[in-house]
């Protein structure tokens, strides 16, 4: 495990690398796979982001956070190149995690698809540069670079494993963290510095110290690629909803002007 003085001396080295290389409000200052695979989701009055993981020959899956999503039987999703779609939701297995899936028909458009990490990473030991990617409320897509901190030995509730540096706006949950190869690692779930004071447990009920509670105010909170992996398993690999040829919602266009 890494020393607690290290852990702060990352905590501290981490938000100055943010700070100073910071955010990129242009859509159109990036030309790589982190923004081609990252899409906008509009959900009735809630907006976020999502990642575009896997192409079937049915259409395009998208993970994102189950807390992005309103209770409604379809969300709006636009991605990078300005194209919008129904996404539907697809029924996850087990899922006890803050993730949620969507399936869109792209009709004959070609999505980028992100690469996931098939590496399992050991949780609480690496410290290494990450990219988080998203479109804040108010903002065109960005991109937010950080450092992992590794300040957890087990999930918190909704199965946040991930803390990072990265500067994480409203709008960038479900949004990607990838690492130095353009690999997916996570996605983003809680912003930094809550606006109350946050009394968080560990998915098992545990609550966590004061201390841990003060260091984790001061980082990103996200999900890594082995719980999107395994939130993936026993979905239905058939999932198709019947849409016009194109692709394209009208309702979502409609919706997105607003």
């Amino acid at each position: 495990m890494i020393p607690s003085s290290a852990k702060a001396v990352a905590i501290i080295c981490g938000i100055a690398f943010a700070a100073t290389f910071g955010s990129t409000i242009s859509s159109h200052a990036f030309d790589n796979s982190r923004q081609a695979s990252t899409v906008r989701i509009l959900s009735g009055d809630q907006h976020g982001s999502g990642v575009i993981i896997k192409h079937s020959e049915g259409g395009y899956w998208v993970i994102t956070n189950q807390h992005v999503l309103e209770k409604r039987e379809w969300h709006c999703i636009e991605s990078s190149g300005g194209e919008r779609y129904q996404g539907h939701l697809v029924p996850l297995a087990s899922n006890k995690d803050d993730l949620a899936l969507l399936w869109f028909n792209a009709g004959d458009k070609e999505e980028q698809v992100a690469q996931l990490a098939y590496q399992q990473r050991e949780s609480g030991e690496a410290i290494e540069l990450v990219i988080a990617t998203g479109s804040p409320a108010t903002q065109e897509y960005v991109e937010r670079p950080g450092l992992t901190i590794p300040l957890l030995g087990e999930p918190l509730e909704g199965g946040y494993t991930l803390t990072y540096t990265s500067d994480i706006d409203k709008g960038m949950s479900g949004g990607g963290v990838f690492d130095e190869n353009d690999r997916l690692i996570g996605l983003n779930a809680v912003h930094q510095e809550p606006l109350w004071e946050a009394n968080r447990n560990y998915q098992s009920g545990e609550p966590l110290t004061a201390k841990l509670n003060q260091q984790l105010d001061l980082v990103a909170l996200g999900l890594n690629a082995e719980q999107v992996r395994m939130a993936l398993v026993g979905v239905n690999e058939n999932f198709k909803v019947e849409k016009d040829s194109a692709g394209i919602s009208s309702t979502c266009a409609d919706e997105a002007e607003e």
